[in-house]
């Protein structure tokens, strides 16, 4: 006939598990959170840059997101936590001299180069609840 008993856990490997699962429950809570709505300003020596875009890329998973700069230099963005690289850009122009159309960078002075591209603009931003403004200030050269 088979036996019912059953060991228990010894208290010292019951408290281990407790621990463990303390230990791991918010790290698997805090994975996917809740969208953060972000804000902030970008600026070029001092000014607002007026018009163009701010984008987030987070390149272990892909996602991001884009935020249209306002006139006074702010912009309004909502990401789920976590940390991205974020690239500012000039406005799109269409031209259609050639009868198709032909997507452009508007120039501008205060958008350098090198805020262009997410391997060399160095403009980061750790998005959480406790994190939401993230102001860039961006510098001549590049």
């Amino acid at each position: 006939m088979p036996s019912r008993y059953r060991p228990r856990a010894s208290g010292r490997s019951w408290a281990a598990a407790v621990a463990l699962a303390a230990l791991l429950l918010p790290t698997g809570l805090g994975c996917g959170g809740g969208p953060v709505t972000v804000r902030g300003t970008v600026k070029f020596e001092g000014q607002p840059v007026t018009e163009g875009t701010v984008q987030f890329n987070d390149e272990k998973t892909g996602s991001g997101a884009e935020a249209e700069l306002q006139p006074d230099g702010t912009y309004t963005a909502t990401l789920p936590p976590g940390t991205y690289k974020v690239i500012v850009l000039p406005p799109l122009v269409v031209e259609t001299g050639s009868g198709m159309p032909d997507p452009r960078y508007k120039k501008v002075r205060n958008i350098p180069e090198k805020y262009r591209s997410t391997a060399t603009s160095g403009l980061t931003a750790t998005v959480a609840p406790d994190k939401a403004v993230h102001d860039f200030d961006l510098k001549p050269g590049g």
